[in-house]
């Protein structure tokens, strides 16, 4: 052994043990820098092997900068993906956080105009439970901006969003294309399918002819409209009953009753959408009127004053009661007279009403006879006999208060039937209004003809109807001479001029907004408090048609 292997073994050992690299060095700047050379003093090197040293100590700068270079590059590259990635999932929360605000905001505003709209079916509800002489007091129901047009919910005037309501309905029942109005459409100027079986059982076929007086409607469609409505299960000549329903490929049956809605109408044989709400344009049915603005399945009116008291019955079997009501509001000699036809009868006889004649009536007495109708008063003779035991010439004619003369008729015959009716439920239901109904409608009901529908077209106008106090009841067709008293009699109790069911279009809209929520309902105010029987909504946006009868709601 070369005496110089041991110092070269401890001498390897020593080079070969790991050093700690000084603090703040060169390397952990990123710099690269030449590995020391060992001392020559402490370690003995042969040439060689001292060259091959250098040479390895001079490779491993080069190794440590290309190990780091390696590892930055990676780093920078994971870094980059990181920040992209939550880059993108910022964006994506920006994106839906401003979605759901969007949302929110869309929410908040429909919630405040179903908010508007429940507050403009209330406002109709209000006005209905007035009484006739309070609704004319606050401008009626016809035209009156000033309580139904853009009614604003909030005093905050510089608030960018104050919700508001209108309440509109078509002009004229006869052109719905005319526009609209501000105010509530009246049920009763429409045809009710319940009254229809009611005159079809009063008089056969009456039906069938009101439902032909409609645009475009044939016998078979009439007669199974008739059928649905009708309670028995006996198709008529041109109808449909149950056993045509259950035939079909969705089986069902037919209602029997008066329908909920008149979109129920679309069940029956033979009745389409176009018929029922209108067609489309360039379509036949266009020009026509759609039954839906003719027909009703809810006109009433409560049976009660102008004032708003309920009407007394004339057929009260409590002869007292009956006197001490006609007295709070007519004279002796009407409650006298209207006492006295009920106990003894109209007289037909040939002596004329005694001069002067005073009778005493006892209200114990039981009534025998009844009224037709109020009209029956008009020139009335009553016959009231001679105590028992008594001279017969002692028989005194009593003459009606309410003679036939115009003049009394226009004075005396609109107070007997504001207050007075031969009717004993406190709710009428199918009157048709003579004052608002089209044409349509008046040729429906049963003793019209084409000539007296065009006679009162043409002497009626919708403000005169709704304001004159002259045509506050229906006589004043009888006394502005349009019919004589016998056809009077028999339109009677087919006619009105009230009515306390309204439809009504109410739109909710915002300030600024250019959308608003349009809703049509129909409000009974028969009963107290009125309530909502009929809703149906659309939203619309800005160009879009805000129409004035059922064709808005397809």
């Amino acid at each position: 052994m070369d005496e110089d292997g041991p110092m070269r073994t401890r001498a390897g050992s020593k080079l070969l043990k790991p050093r700690s690299r000084p603090p703040n060095s060169a390397l952990d700047s990123g710099k690269s820098t030449a590995a020391p050379a060992p001392r020559r003093e402490a370690v003995g090197f042969s040439p060689s092997m001292e060259s091959g040293f250098r040479a390895f100590a001079a490779a491993v700068p080069s190794v440590t900068r290309v190990r780091r270079t390696r590892r930055g590059g990676a780093v920078l590259l994971v870094v980059v993906v990181v920040v992209v990635m939550l880059s993108l999932a910022g964006l994506s929360f920006v994106a839906t956080m401003q979605s759901h605000r969007k949302a929110m905001r869309l929410e908040s505003h429909r919630l405040q105009s179903a908010a508007a709209v429940a507050s403009g079916i209330e406002a109709v509800k209000a006005f209905g439970e007035l009484s006739g002489r309070e609704q004319s007091e606050v401008g009626g129901s016809w035209d009156n901006a000033g309580l139904f047009r853009d009614v604003a919910l909030s005093d905050d005037k510089t608030s960018r969003l104050r919700p508001r309501f209108s309440v509109t309905s078509p002009r004229t029942r006869d052109d719905p294309s005319a526009g609209l109005r501000f105010g509530t459409e009246n049920e009763s100027a429409r045809l009710h399918l319940g009254a229809l079986v009611r005159w079809d059982e009063k008089e056969p076929g009456a039906g069938r002819r009101a439902l032909m007086s409609l645009p475009g409607m044939t016998e078979t469609v009439a007669d199974s409209i008739l059928d649905w409505v009708d309670p028995d299960g006996t198709p008529r000549p041109f109808g449909a009953e149950a056993d045509y329903y259950e035939g079909l490929g969705v089986p069902y049956a037919p209602r029997n009753g008066v329908p909920q809605c008149l979109e129920e109408l679309l069940l029956v044989r033979g009745v389409t959408r176009q018929m029922l709400f209108g067609g489309g344009e360039g379509s036949s049915l266009s020009a026509r009127q759609p039954w839906a603005s003719l027909l009703t399945v809810a006109g009433a009116e409560r049976n009660e004053s102008f004032e708003g008291r309920p009407r007394i019955r004339l057929n009260d079997d409590n002869l007292t009661d009956l006197q001490r009501r006609l007295a709070s509001v007519f004279d002796r000699r009407w409650v006298d007279f209207i006492l006295a036809y009920r106990q003894f009868g109209p007289y037909d006889g040939s002596r004329a009403p005694t001069s002067g004649a005073s009778v005493t009536i006892d209200p114990n007495t039981p009534p025998r006879f009844r009224f037709e109708s109020p009209l029956d008063l008009i020139g009335a003779r009553v016959l009231v006999p001679a105590a028992p035991g008594a001279d017969e010439k002692t028989a005194v004619v009593l003459g009606s208060p309410l003679s036939g003369e115009p003049s009394a008729l226009r004075d005396d015959l609109a107070k007997l039937l504001d207050w007075t009716t031969s009717e004993s439920s406190p709710v009428l239901s199918g009157r048709v209004n003579v004052n608002l109904a089209p044409r349509p409608v008046l040729l429906a009901v049963p003793g019209m003809d084409s000539a007296l529908v065009e006679r009162i077209l043409a002497a009626r106008t919708m403000r005169a109807a709704t304001d004159d106090p002259g045509r506050r009841h229906p006589a004043w067709l009888l006394v502005e001479g349009l019919v004589d008293l016998p056809r009077m009699k028999a339109l009677l109790p087919f006619l009105t001029t009230g009515g306390d069911v309204h439809r009504a279009l109410v739109t909710a809209r915002f300030e600024d907004l250019d959308r608003s929520i349009h809703a049509e309902v129909v409000v009974d105010a028969t009963v107290h408090p009125a309530r909502q029987i009929y809703y149906k909504e659309r939203w619309l946006r800005p160009g879009e048609a805000r129409l004035g009868d059922g064709r808005a709601f397809p």
